[in-house]
C-alpha cells in the first residue's frame, strides 16, 4: 500500500528529471535485456571441463544504467563479472565460465544467470526489480577411461595351460555394467581374427567391472596347441567391451605370448640312455657312436647266415 504511490512519485520525478513526456516513443522506464548462448558441453574426460558462455546486455532506455548479475549454478561451478554498466542504447558482451567438478555424473544440468537494475541515470532502483533472466543448459558429456595391470610377457610350452590375473580399472561418470574379456593376435596382426586351434579361453566366470569409478580383478585360463610344429608368437588383450585398445600387440592393453614347440625325443634301443652299459664294458664316449654302428652291422650279417643256413636246409 505504501510503495505503489511512492513508485508513481518516483517514476514521476524521473519523468520531470529526463524531460520525457509518457506519449514520447523513447523508453521511460528501467530496463534490461539478457541474452546468453542457450546450451554448451562439458567434457570431463580429461579430468576438469569447463565451457566458456558469451552473454550481451542490452540497455534500450535513454539513460545508463548499472546492471547486477547473479548466478545460480547448482552443482556446477560458475565464474563471470558482477555487474556490468552499459549507457543508454547501448550494449555490452561478457563472458562467464562454467565449470564441472571432476567426476560429475553424466547428465544435463541447469545454470541461470539474473540482471537487475541497481542505478538509471544515477538513481537506485534496485528496489522496484528491473530484471530480466536467461536459462543456460549445460550437458556433462558421459566419459569412461580405462586401464589395466597386466603380466609383462607369458612363455609356455606346447599344451599347457595358462592361468594369469588382470587388474582392471576405470575411471568413469557413468553407471554401467561391462565385461571385460581376452583377445588373441598373432605377431604383426592389426585385428583379432579366428583363434588357431588349440587356444581356447577356459575361465570359469565372467569378468564384469561396474562403473562409476569401478576396479577388478580378472584372472584367465587359456590352453595353448598340443600339436605346434613351431614357435607361435603373438600377445593377449584385455580389454572391455567400449574400449578401443588399438589392436596391436604394442597396445597399452596388450602382453605377449610365447609358446614353444615340445621337443621330439628319440627313443632308445636296447642301450641306456646315458651310456652306462658301454661305460662298463670300457667303450669311451667318444668311441659309442662306432661301437652302436658296428654293432648293429653283427646283427645284420647274422640274421642273414641264419637266413641263408635255413634255405640251404630246406
Amino acid at each position: 500500500m505504501v510503495i505503489r504511490p511512492f513508485s508513481v512519485i518516483f517514476v514521476t520525478s524521473l519523468l520531470l528529471v529526463c524531460s520525457i513526456t509518457p506519449s514520447s516513443s523513447a523508453q521511460i522506464l528501467p530496463e534490461a535485456d539478457l541474452e546468453c548462448d542457450d546450451s554448451t558441453e562439458i567434457d570431463l574426460s580429461g579430468g576438469v571441463g569447463s565451457s566458456l558462455i558469451s552473454c550481451e546486455l542490452t540497455n534500450p532506455t535513454s539513460g545508463a544504467e548499472t546492471v547486477e548479475l547473479s548466478y545460480q549454478s547448482g552443482v556446477l561451478n560458475t565464474a563471470g563479472p558482477e555487474s556490468v554498466t552499459v549507457g543508454g542504447g547501448q550494449s555490452e558482451t561478457f563472458q562467464i565460465v562454467i565449470a564441472s567438478p571432476t567426476g560429475q555424473s553424466a547428465g544435463t544440468y541447469e545454470v541461470n544467470l539474473s540482471a537487475v537494475v541497481t542505478e538509471w541515470n544515477g538513481v537506485p532502483v534496485s528496489v522496484f526489480g528491473f530484471s530480466d533472466e536467461e536459462g543456460i543448459e549445460v550437458e556433462v558429456l558421459p566419459y569412461t577411461t580405462c586401464s589395466s595391470s597386466r603380466p609383462s610377457a607369458i612363455f609356455a610350452e606346447a599344451g599347457d595351460d595358462v592361468t594369469f590375473s588382470v587388474a582392471y580399472s576405470c575411471d568413469s561418470n557413468e553407471d554401467s555394467s561391462m565385461m571385460v574379456s581376452l583377445h588373441l593376435l598373432e605377431k604383426g596382426s592389426t585385428q583379432e581374427g579366428m583363434w588357431p586351434s588349440g587356444f581356447n579361453d577356459m575361465s570359469e566366470d565372467d569378468c564384469n567391472i561396474q562403473n562409476p569409478m569401478g576396479s577388478v580383478n580378472c584372472v584367465f585360463v587359456l590352453t595353448t596347441p598340443s600339436n605346434l610344429q613351431e614357435k607361435w608368437e603373438g600377445c593377449l588383450i584385455v580389454v572391455d567391451e567400449t574400449t578401443n585398445p588399438g589392436w596391436s600387440c604394442s597396445s597399452d592393453f596388450a602382453f605377449t605370448l610365447t609358446v614353444n614347440e615340445k621337443e621330439t625325443l628319440v627313443p632308445s634301443v636296447g642301450i641306456d640312455v646315458n651310456g652306462t652299459i658301454l661305460e662298463d664294458l670300457g667303450v669311451t664316449e667318444e668311441n659309442q657312436k662306432y661301437f652302436i654302428g658296428g654293432g648293429a652291422g653283427l646283427a645284420v650279417l647274422f640274421v642273414s647266415l641264419v637266413v641263408l643256413l635255413r634255405r640251404r636246409r630246406g
